[in-house]
């Protein structure tokens, strides 16, 4: 504060001066009244049964708000589907009376993940602490009220957020780490790759607890590895890079000569990584790196009037582009199915439609190297698919397949990763792609997000329609038809009580006979205001829409 000196609190931050504070009321499933407080449109706490609770964005900016209790990553989809927190799923350290705390019952209490200190729900006690300390393990330990990914979460698309990464609370040993009993035993071929593999997994492990504890005592002896692998990314290299990949993909398709204004935004910034300016890098501006690129021969510039340059020619012999091995750029697909990094609202992801709580690894200290080869930056978050077109390319680039054995070999930047000791010590390591794509999840950070459910269901090649139609009931009136709403992740609940709201009329679920879904019925007339929220608000495309032919037409006022 100004008046006092002090730097303002977290907590006071979510009530700015010039923050917009609103109630809003709920009624749950069960018809419970809930109020909701939100500041610039994003839920910050609710109020249930006399009882006022934080949501999950006002614990990631005050995490010591409330207690917090913690669970396994795997559990959080069954809490976001109504599970209460269960004794046998919590994490303590120690197990005496004084690891369950002071707490009364109906306490209000977090609960966050082994992987990650952000809360990732918040509940009420069910039991005291000497009472869950004498339940035997068994029972309810927290009945949860609001999980990440509700509908109070969800309830302003426009402010959501993914869970942030906080830091690990403890770590634990993986699936991986216990094959299920009775398993096959593997072909003799493969004995010595399983002896390797399980040492390296067990390395891992080890590794993996040794990265938890030194957040808080670091060893004085080497402090300069983790220092190495906090340096962000050079932007130089980044653009440099991008300009390389844009080249050994797109070199021989690109007509010159281009106007550089245009040859940029088409296609070097596609393949810039989020988060990476210009104005970051030395380059400071477009013309000053095309300029640069040019003294280096990869391409040549002429300017045509001052201030217009125009890119005439491309160097794709030249050795900087035949020795570059292009990546796939991460941009949003044409399903928009890409991963939101930090906003729910970014890219081409519509935040209507994340219903769908997907499992995602974060690139750690330990992965950051590997990584830094496809320009994935520390603590960028990856999809299973994504890690393992990555471990693909990585492999392939470097030549690592064993052309008589399918293994990979180990090179330095994977030994490190796995916990084999340096190449002269030990002269070839081989390992299953998938044994090695599992350590290497099992040291990235585990996370969740909320995605979109699917993309347009396509049948027959071809995308699915939104059917709008008009037909006539009983007694002479009209209703509005709305089909295939779900093809598009739709909720469509949702969508009606929307054009109930917005359009002031009685709607009505139907089923049609042959035909999978439900479909939507509106009282009246209402194409044209089904039509601007599907493509407005859903950003549903025109052309996968039919039936706006049966809007109804305004009339014309006259003239006096």
């Amino acid at each position: 504060d100004e008046e006092t000196g002090t730097a303002p609190s977290p907590l006071g931050e979510l009530f700015g001066n010039r923050a917009k504070v609103c109630t809003v009321k709920l009624i749950t499933y069960h018809e419970e009244p809930v109020t909701v407080y939100t500041s610039d449109k994003r839920p910050i706490f609710f109020e249930l049964n006399g009882k006022l609770l934080p949501t999950v964005y006002t614990l990631w900016s005050c995490p010591d708000l409330v207690p917090a209790f913690t669970t396994h990553a795997t559990v959080l989809p069954k809490l976001a589907n109504g599970a209460d927190l269960m004794i046998p799923g919590v994490v303590k350290k120690g197990t005496n009376l004084a690891s369950w705390g002071r707490h009364q019952k109906d306490d209000v209490v977090a609960v966050n993940l082994t992987s990650n200190r952000a809360a990732v729900g918040v509940g009420l006690l069910a039991h005291s602490s000497s009472d869950l300390y004498m339940c035997g393990g068994h029972g309810v330990c927290v009945r949860m009220m609001h999980v990440f990914g509700d509908k109070l979460w969800g309830m302003e698309p426009s402010v959501c957020q993914q869970v942030p990464l906080h830091g690990s609370v403890v770590s634990v040993p993986t699936e991986s780490d216990f094959p299920p009993l009775g398993s096959e035993k593997p072909k003799p071929v493969e004995e010595t790759v399983k002896q390797v593999t399980k040492s390296l997994e067990n390395a891992a492990l080890t590794a993996q607890e040794e990265e938890s504890t030194s957040d808080g005592d670091a060893s004085d002896d080497e402090p300069q590895e983790p220092e190495e692998a906090e340096k962000p990314p050079n932007p130089d290299d980044l653009i440099k890079g991008a300009l390389l990949n844009a080249l050994k993909l797109h070199g021989k398709k690109i007509a010159l000569p281009l106007l550089t204004s245009t040859f940029y935004p088409q296609y070097v910034q596609p393949e810039i990584p989020d988060g990476i300016e210009m104005k970051k890098s030395s380059y400071k501006k477009v013309g000053t790196f095309f300029k640069q690129m040019a003294e280096e021969g990869l391409l040549e510039i002429k300017e045509e009037k001052k201030g217009i340059e125009k890119v005439t020619a491309l160097n794709l012999e030249h050795p900087a582009v035949l020795s570059f091995y292009p990546y796939k750029a991460q941009k949003a697909s044409a399903d928009g199915q890409d991963a939101p990094g930090g906003p729910a609202s970014s890219g081409a992801s519509n935040p209507l439609l994340l219903t769908q709580m997907t499992a995602m690894y974060a690139v750690s200290e330990r992965t950051a190297k590997l990584f830094g080869c496809f320009n994935v930056a520390l603590g960028k978050t990856l999809d299973q698919t994504q890690v393992r077109n990555y471990m693909r390319d990585y492999v392939g680039r470097n030549k690592l397949i064993n052309p008589l054995t399918k293994l990979v070999t180990l090179d330095d930047t994977l030994r490190e990763i796995c916990g084999c000791p340096p190449a002269p010590e030990e002269p070839e390591v081989l390992v299953g792609l998938a044994d090695l794509t599992e350590t290497v999840l099992n040291c990235m950070t585990s996370t969740f997000e909320m995605r979109s459910q699917k993309g347009a269901v396509t049948k027959g090649g071809k995308r699915a329609i939104i059917h709008l139609t008009t037909a006539t009931r009983s007694g002479n009136k009209k209703v509005t038809l709305i089909s295939n709403l779900a093809d598009y992740g739709i909720n469509v609940n949702d969508f009606a009580k929307a054009v109930k709201l917005g359009a002031a009329a009685s709607t009505t679920m139907t089923e049609v006979p042959g035909s999978k879904g439900e479909q939507l019925m509106v009282q009246g007339n209402h194409i044209k205001f089904v039509f601007e929220l599907l493509t407005t608000t859903y950003q549903v495309p025109k052309a996968c829409i039919t039936g706006l032919e049966f809007a109804k037409e305004q009339k014309k006022k006259k003239k006096k």
